[in-house]
């Protein structure tokens, strides 16, 4: 069977590798770790090696230490310094002090076993003096603690050598040793590819140029483990390009090619700088250690250097042809940490040095737990490795490459199903033995096995290359398999009996298997396109069927990707259950609409449908907004509380097998809704009733106070208490229902009319009068009683008449209480101009009604009080400006007004004005 569904099968634990030789490390402050076969990691606290960046450490076949170096110690299984084990003293030459040249920096440093030459190591290393150099180590003497019979052999003599990175050549058994040269413009552009035989000849190098690559010393190379790829960083501080580059390796001729550059930094004037670097096992991840060092400026060129700087870890993804679309920043961190080497071990997760600089580490390891997985499901876990009391420096061991390419290729696979394994390696493989961890074993290279049982299986292979052995293990998850029931069948009722209907065809699942395993379900009109996975029906949720008693097939898939096929049939039947009688409900405005609508009990309404319809007890009822979703039973009405408008809504009823058998449809009533028509306010009058009524239309009528008591049940209310009160009005249906509707209204007493202030204005030889009365009501004012206007508690009348005016006060409630209030309003020119030209010839009090009063006295005085004349009616309370005859000059004048009513009340006024020649 073909079946291509896609699905994402978990790995429970990663391949699990065990290249003897890198059991063992030692690195930095006199740290170590061991990876034992298929168990947990060991900090080990017995080296005595202090490594600040580039070291490396070897096993023999068993796992055991051999020896370790920082490149200019060489410390044997004892942790003693080997025979001859000195190799340079890093600020001389050969011994001899030579104080023209700089110290010598070591940059990398490997190891390269020879197999056809039993225990004879070459120990290579570049540094920045000496160039690329080589020392040899005979195992064989000192009783196994070996010896350095020659050392520092040139390879590559002179200042202009980087990096250094080993893998297998394609014949399984030579080693590429990978080192870049500068050119004369102090570029490191080529590289120099020397293949190590297993008899120790080094061949002459394979050198690729032309690849317009510019690197420099600093930062780390690495070949993938597969030894396809080859990765360079280049650490430059204030520099915006050329920080990390991919190439494809040929590991048959030793060429360099296809180079691609990776961004560090998608910011533009942003410097990242990368040092760190490993590929994942399986080579499709690259992984890389970066600082950020701060950014040039648009305008000016200058680079601001980070006063506290950024490290971060990035994951590339080779196996896309963009690698930088899926690009992840697995940790960032500010602090004033440096960016430290990556490696691979052979437990299959990658190790990241944290450090501070050379000179200053730090007592933790992080450590990528699952380097082949995309993004964070990598799981990178910071400070997960505890070194105390020793600490990390810049570096961890290298070792050649491929030895981490050694794993079992393999799945999570079903019961039942064959699963193919086989082991990706560096070499042909000789022999094979393969443990599956059920009772099984096989002697092929290409096995296919089948788990009869679920559950976690450790899968252990011991591969012959080489003449030597190699045992690796990796654990899959055996996952049961759907179980469906062949023979069901999916019933569905046809209105026409003509055997065609709209099937749900996921409602077969409760025939065929249990709905809480979620499986996927797929659906196909043959049994060969379900075989060839092709023409899948596209929505099976409302299939038509093509025929009467069809055949569908359909594959069912589980969480684990297990999958099981069956088939089953689609059938229709014509049924006539009857009919039900509507279902009513008292009607409500929905929130925030004017729709009415009703809440209808339906959980409660299927005992009745159930005896209406004479349906058996185990025969299941659902209800359906319309009659196409009753057929493919979707969107339910599962709700016991149904809130809806007057509607129509379809019933279904299946038997227990889920069988249709009847759809019918249910009408829904909503009675309207008793009609209220009370004010939310009413005012007592006095120590009058107000009377309240409702809607004659009501059949029923409660009027309730605050405190739940039900103060009446006529029509009409009658009250005296303020209060706030709820009227209920009920209203009985045709349908026998009878439905309520409510209202809460406040009834208070009329507030006294009481003036709060009156304020006259003169501008301009104009009047104007504002008016506020104490209260919260709206009420409407007038002047003299002609009109009211208004409808607030405060009022503006302009041009008002001077003399005695009314202010006029009524409120707007049915009390209709008015108040009022005499004012007045003395009239009089600011200024005059007796020159006889018949404008403001006179000075005059204005609106002074000679009736109203008993007496009327206006004086007028000189600025220094001295008396002048008194005006009277027979003088029309008027004044020319003279005394006796006399014009009096221009000046300011004063004026009193006394005003005595025939009740003996008195009304006084004074002010001043000018008279003017």
């Amino acid at each position: 069977m073909k079946f291509t569904i896609l699905f994402l099968l978990l790995f429970t634990y990663s391949s699990l590798i065990s290249q003897n030789e890198t059991n063992l490390w030692y690195f930095g402050e006199k740290s170590g770790m061991g990876f034992v076969f298929d168990g947990e990691t060991q900090v080990k606290y017995d080296g005595e090696m202090i490594a600040k960046d580039a070291c490396v450490t070897i096993s023999n076949r068993k796992g055991e230490l051999l020896f370790y170096s920082n490149g200019i110690n060489i410390w044997n299984k004892n942790h003693n310094i080997m025979i001859n084990g000195v190799l340079v003293d890093p600020i001389s030459t050969g011994g001899v002090l030579n104080p023209n040249i700089s110290p010598d920096v070591l940059f990398n440093i490997i190891i390269v076993p020879l197999i056809k030459t039993k225990n004879i190591y070459y120990v290579f290393t570049t540094s920045s003096y000496f160039g690329l150099r080589y020392s040899i180590i005979d195992m064989n003497l000192n009783n196994g603690l070996g010896k350095v019979i020659e050392k520092n052999i040139s390879l590559l003599e002179g200042d202009g050598v980087g990096k250094l990175s080993a893998v297998h050549n394609n014949d399984g058994e030579s080693i590429w040793l990978m080192t870049t040269k500068k050119n004369i413009n102090n570029e490191y552009t080529s590289f120099y590819a020397f293949n190590i035989i297993p008899d120790g000849r080094i061949e002459s190098p394979v050198i690729t140029d032309g690849l317009f690559y510019n690197g420099v010393q600093e930062g780390a190379m690495k070949f993938s483990p597969d030894g396809k790829k080859i990765a360079c960083a280049n650490y430059r501080e204030q520099e915006l390009s050329n920080h990390l580059a991919v190439f494809d390796f040929n590991s048959i001729n030793g060429t360099v090619s296809n180079k691609r550059n990776l961004l560090t930094s998608l910011s533009f004037f942003e410097v990242v700088s990368v040092n760190g670097l490993e590929f994942s096992n399986d080579s499709n991840f690259l992984y890389a250690t970066l600082i950020r060092q701060g950014m040039f400026n648009e305008n000016t060129a200058n680079f601001q250097p980070d006063s506290v700087r950024k490290n971060l870890l990035y994951q590339y993804d080779l196996s896309n042809a963009n690698p930088l679309e899926n690009a992840i920043v697995l940790h960032e961190e500010t602090n004033n940490l440096s960016a430290g080497a990556l490696q691979l071990a052979n437990n299959g997760k990658i190790y990241r040095a944290l450090s501070i600089n050379l000179n200053e580490g730090t007592e933790y390891l992080g450590e990528i737990v699952k380097p082949n997985n995309y993004g964070v499901s990598s799981n990178y876990i910071h400070n997960s490795i505890n070194l105390l009391p020793n600490k990390s420096r810049l570096g961890l061991p290298s070792f050649i490459q491929s030895y981490f390419r050694t794993r079992i290729l393999g799945e999570n696979g079903c019961v039942g199903i064959p699963l193919s394994f086989e082991v990706d390696t560096y070499s042909n493989i000789e022999s094979i033995s393969w443990d599956f961890d059920d009772g099984n074993t096989s002697n092929d290279i290409l096995p296919d096995h089948v788990y009869t049982k679920e559950g976690m299986y450790n899968i252990v292979a011991n591969i012959r290359i080489n003449g030597r052995y190699i045992k690796v293990n990796k654990r899959v998850n055996i996952s049961q398999v759907p179980n469906l029931k062949e023979d069901q069948q999916l019933i569905q009722c046809d209105d026409d009996a003509d055997g065609i209907s709209t099937f749900n065809l996921f409602n077969i699942r409760d025939n065929i298997t249990k709905p809480e395993l979620n499986e996927d379900l797929f659906f196909y009109e043959s049994k060969r396109d379900r075989d060839l996975d092709i023409n899948r029906i596209a929505e099976p949720d409302i299939y038509v069927n093509k025929r009467p008693n069809q055949v569908i097939f359909i594959t069912a898939v589980n969480e684990k990707g297990c999958f099981d096929v069956c088939s089953f049939k689609l059938n229709t039947v014509k049924t006539n259950l009857g009919e039900i009688s509507e279902v009513s409900a008292c009607g409500f405005l929905e929130a925030g609409t004017d729709d009415l609508v009703g809440l209808f009990s339906l959980g409660f309404e299927k005992d009745f449908i159930r005896s209406k319809l004479n349906l058996a007890n185990t025969d299941i009822i659902r209800y359906f907004p319309s009659f196409n979703d009753a057929q493919i039973t979707e969107n339910e009405i599962a709700s016991r509380f149904y809130t809806s408008k007057a509607s129509e809504i379809w019933v279904r009823v299946d038997k227990s097998d889920l069988s249709c058998s009847g759809i019918v449809p249910l009408t829904l009533i909503v009675n309207r809704l008793p009609i209220i028509d009370l004010e939310d306010t009413y005012v007592i009058c006095e120590d009058s009733l107000v009377k309240i009524s409702g809607n004659s239309i009501n059949n029923r009528f409660e009027w309730i106070d605050s405190n739940d008591n039900i103060v009446s049940t006529d029509k009409d209310f009658y009250t005296s208490i303020p209060d706030t009160y709820t009227h209920i009005a009920y209203n009985l249906n045709n349908n026998g229902l009878e439905c309520s509707n409510s209202k809460t209204f406040s009834v208070v007493k009329s507030e006294a009319l009481i003036f709060d202030k009156i304020e006259t204005i003169v501008e301009g030889g104009k009047n104007s009068v504002k008016v506020s009365i104490v209260g919260n009501e709206d009420y409407q004012y007038s002047i003299n009683g002609i009109s009211f206007v208004g409808t607030s508690n405060k009022h503006t009348f302009y041009n008002v008449p001077s003399g005695i005016n009314t202010i006029y006060v009524k409120d707007s409630t049915p009390c209709n209480k008015i108040t009022k209030k005499q004012i007045f309003i003395l009239g009089y020119p600011k200024f005059f101009t007796p020159n006889n030209d018949g404008i403001n010839d006179l000075w005059e009090v204005r609106g002074i009604d000679e009736t109203q009063y008993r007496l009327i006295k206006i004086n007028i005085f000189n600025r220094y009080g001295k008396f002048i004349t008194a005006l009277n009616s027979d003088r029309n309370f008027t004044w020319d400006g003279t005394i006796n005859g006399e014009k009096l000059p221009s000046n300011d004048y004063w004026f009193t007004i006394e005003l005595i009513k025939y009740d003996k009340s008195i009304l006084k006024k004074n002010g001043h004005f000018s008279l003017i020649r």
